[in-house]
């Protein structure tokens, strides 16, 4: 087999030759003596491809994010007009508000990466599909290699997981922040026995995607398999190509599928395709990294739009993102799932399912009067939900303005919550009124109503994209 310096690019599942390609590219190298990689495109939607939807917002402040990967003309453009809209059905489409447009979200926040990697029987053969004896000659010491320079170029908020499959599957290494662990869990990947040599892809990728938690980040699992889907005839598991589809849709993670064999598998591309992602192909280790660092400088060149979720009976639901720009305008289209917290099911619920809501409610308004019928000494605000493991704790207004927020830059610190900006909210003392006042930018509710600024009142519930607190004055409570 030829290898050629070119690697593939699949866009909603339709290859470009390679040797089609091959000729004018070796040109422009002669002139440029540089062979650049092949841009990522979007897919079948034209120049905008939604590549997730992050719902995890949904049930605290009722928002959804969309990541967008715009194309115009071959490079990103400045985003001139967004418009969003959703639908239970897929037909008809309700416009929603919009919240915020960002570049850079992913860039601050970091990308969790999963690396799923095959591990079956030939992929310890060549690059030409033959044995060997030369273990640098093989392809899983290409794929190896790959992987560790890549690792090296990623930024510390970008986070890393780990895991092989053949017959069965192994996670090798679970989601994290340590770049250094990437190397001895890739020393850990050995040839499997001959029983264990086939490739349950399908389940391999379901499996990944039901655990690949993460919540509230921009998610990219990449493939790498040197074959198709072939599992032994004694496999129990029946895994579908669907059920791996439906995970990546309900999880909120784009796939990748890297191609490095001869006999790619023929649904990978839907998967792909449905999910907001690309299919590649690749011949040796210096290609598998030039798509590795593609995949994500796209991811980095994304934009984050925040808009508030319609309410629709069922937890199905389709988005339409429209963009228009300098000299081009297209639209794309998802699905995800909400849950019924913002909707109902199909079926009519029975009396005993109001308990679901009535119990939380009863918890929480003992848990106000609590909190907030106790006297206190000053203003200030008290932590009612955060982040994982946090404690419930007050914070005094003790200055004429207060900024909130999620790191130390802030007059209040409340950290553990990656969705909370370092400014997220400003209260201001009037002091001729005796009053606060809250504002922000963007994802603040007060009492659950979105609002930008707002007097504040004791007993009011303050939302900061998800972090929750409660407004208490003892000014307010003596007049």
């Amino acid at each position: 087999m030829k290898h050629d310096t070119m690697r593939t690019v699949h866009s909603a599942g339709t290859a470009v030759p390679k040797r089609a390609l091959a000729a004018p590219v070796m040109a422009l190298a002669a002139a440029f003596f540089l062979v650049t990689p092949a841009p990522l495109r979007a897919d079948d939607s034209g120049g905008l491809t939604i590549t997730q939807i992050d719902s995890s917002r949904l049930v605290s402040t009722q928002t959804v994010r969309a990541y967008l990967d715009v194309r115009e003309d071959g490079y990103v453009p400045d985003i001139k007009t967004i418009t969003v809209e959703e639908s239970p059905d897929g037909s008809s489409f309700e416009g929603v508000r919009v919240r915020d447009v960002s570049r850079n979200v992913n860039r601050d926040e970091g990308i969790s990466f999963f690396l799923l990697l095959d591990n079956s029987g030939s992929m310890w053969d060549d690059l030409d599909g033959k044995p060997t004896t030369d273990p640098g000659a093989t392809r899983m010491s290409h794929a190896k290699k790959a992987i560790r320079d890549f690792i090296a170029s990623l930024a510390p908020q970008d986070r890393v997981a780990l895991a092989t499959f053949n017959t069965g599957y192994d996670s090798v290494l679970g989601m994290s922040s340590d770049a250094g662990a990437v190397g001895p869990a890739l020393d850990g990947v050995d040839r499997p026995e001959r029983e264990m040599g086939y490739t349950e892809l399908y389940g391999a990728v379901d499996a990944t995607l039901s655990g690949f938690g993460e919540t509230g980040r921009r998610k990219a699992l990449v493939i790498l398999s040197d074959g198709e889907h072939l599992p032994p005839a004694s496999a129990k598991s029946r895994t579908k190509i669907e059920d791996g589809i439906e995970s990546a849709v309900r999880e909120g993670v784009t796939c990748y599928a890297v191609n490095f064999g001869d006999s790619p598998d023929n649904k990978l591309p839907r998967l792909a395709r449905e999910s907001g992602g690309l299919v590649f192909d690749a011949d040796n280790s210096e290609e598998i990294l030039d798509i590795y660092t593609s995949i994500r400088s796209s991811i980095l060149d994304e934009y984050a739009v925040d808009y508030t979720a319609a309410m629709f009976p069922g937890d199905k639901r389709y988005v339409r993102v429209t963009y228009r720009g300098e000299n081009s305008e297209s639209s794309s289209v998802r699905r995800y799932y909400s849950g019924t917290v913002l909707g109902s099911g199909a079926e009519k619920p029975a009396a005993w399912h109001a308990l679901f809501v009535l119990v939380p409610l009863l918890l929480w308004l003992l848990l106000l009067c609590f909190k907030l019928e106790r006297e206190t000494t000053q203003a200030g605000i008290q932590l009612l939900y955060g982040a994982q493991g946090a404690q419930t704790r007050a914070f005094p207004l003790s200055s004429g303005q207060t900024i909130i927020g999620g790191d130390d830059t802030a007059d209040i610190t409340i950290a553990g919550n990656p969705s909370m900006r370092g400014n997220a909210a400003t209260i201001v003392f009037d002091d001729a009124r005796g009053r606060y006042t809250i504002a922000a930018q963007s994802d603040l509710t007060v009492n659950n109503k979105p609002v930008k600024t707002k007097i504040l009142e004791p007993g009011d519930v303050i939302n900061m994209s998800g972090t929750v607190v409660v407004f208490d004055d003892k000014d307010a409570k003596k007049s």
